[in-house]
């Protein structure tokens, strides 16, 4: 009986919300979360089960909605870090995918950085289902330089 009082003592105070190995894991950071959330769905028995209740079709739109989730997982960061510039939408089309209710669109832009030569991209992202771009309009966005496809439009 000590043994496992002490026991349980140790996870909480190693931070650890779960009692014998079970329960709620507490993740942070989201990365974390959608790769928990793949490993469930996807493997083991649990991934069995999902499989058998919820039928291959579904599975697939589960799995969809997974892979959006982990695009645009990194929107923060570039929104943090990104190098700030303005961007002229060249060419736009909605692809029929929705994140968070907002629409993804697919845009072409002509970007031009604070510094260094303007370039054109095409990027997929969402956008707000009040303020949809328009071809012509001049946006604010923010852009990961080794990465000129990730771009984040700051409002």
């Amino acid at each position: 009986m000590i043994q496992i009082i002490n026991k349980i003592t140790n996870q909480k105070q190693k931070g650890n919300k779960t009692m014998f190995g079970f329960g709620k894991k507490n993740t942070d950071n989201p990365k974390k979360a959608i790769e928990q959330a793949d490993k469930t769905v996807n493997k083991g028995l649990t991934g069995f089960l999902t499989k058998a209740f919820v039928g291959q079709e579904n599975l697939n739109k589960i799995n969809h909605g997974l892979d959006m989730a982990k695009k645009y997982s990194d929107y923060n960061n570039v929104a943090a870090t990104g190098l700030p510039a303005t961007a002229e939408v060249l060419r736009i089309a909605d692809t029929g995918a929705l994140v968070n209710f907002n629409p993804v669109v697919k845009m072409k832009l002509n970007v031009t950085p604070q510094f260094g030569p303007a370039f054109q991209t095409e990027v997929e992202t969402p956008v707000s289902k009040i303020a949809i771009p328009r071809v012509g309009d001049k946006l604010s966005i923010k852009y990961n330089a080794a990465n000129t496809s990730e771009i984040v439009i700051m409002q």
